[in-house]
């Protein structure tokens, strides 16, 4: 089997977001998909150890932040290389809270979800959640994960020296 085909499936990038007992946790994923429209519901695949995913399985809710062609990659780096269990994500971007849930000021489009099953699987947990609310916050192009992959990639991969630095120092 060559697993790289699946890498054409297309999906987006976004900031998922979760409560942590009052502290706003965060990831970047990208298994993200609509699976119905009455009631709207998502389906979201998070990996296993995700500190997120953990958050996500005690509150029941979960936001998404959709990314656009023109995200600040410093975002997805934020998001995507550190863990929230020892790292407060959310101080570094602008963002704003909504019922307990984070959400990034800087994309085009936000959403609320309450998770009505999961199914976990080796590697990843997937939820089916229901949209209890959403709506456009800015105009743009999504940013898919072919996107990051094939050009937006290397931009995010700059941030990286930084964050292991700052990483270091505060277990220094």
């Amino acid at each position: 089997m060559n697993a790289d085909a699946l890498y054409k499936l297309t999906h987006g990038v976004y900031v998922l977001g979760a409560d942590d007992n009052g502290r706003p946790v965060g990831s970047v994923v990208d298994a993200v998909m609509q699976a119905a429209n009455k009631p709207p519901a998502i389906a979201l695949s998070c990996h296993n150890g995700s500190y997120t995913k953990s958050c996500i399985e005690k509150s029941g809710y979960f936001s998404l932040s959709v990314l656009s062609r023109d995200v600040d990659p410093f975002v997805v780096a934020n998001f995507g290389f550190q863990s929230s269990r020892d790292t407060d994500k959310w101080n570094s971007v602008p963002h704003f809270m909504e019922n307990g849930l984070p959400y990034l000021q800087n994309c085009i489009a936000v959403m609320s979800c309450r998770v009505l099953d999961k199914q976990v699987f080796e590697s990843n947990t997937l939820f089916t959640a229901e949209v209890i609310d959403c709506r456009d916050i800015a105009e743009g192009q999504p940013l898919t994960y072919s996107d990051y992959r094939t050009s937006f990639k290397n931009e995010v991969l700059k941030f990286l020296p930084n964050i292991l630095k700052a990483k270091e120092k505060k277990n220094g």
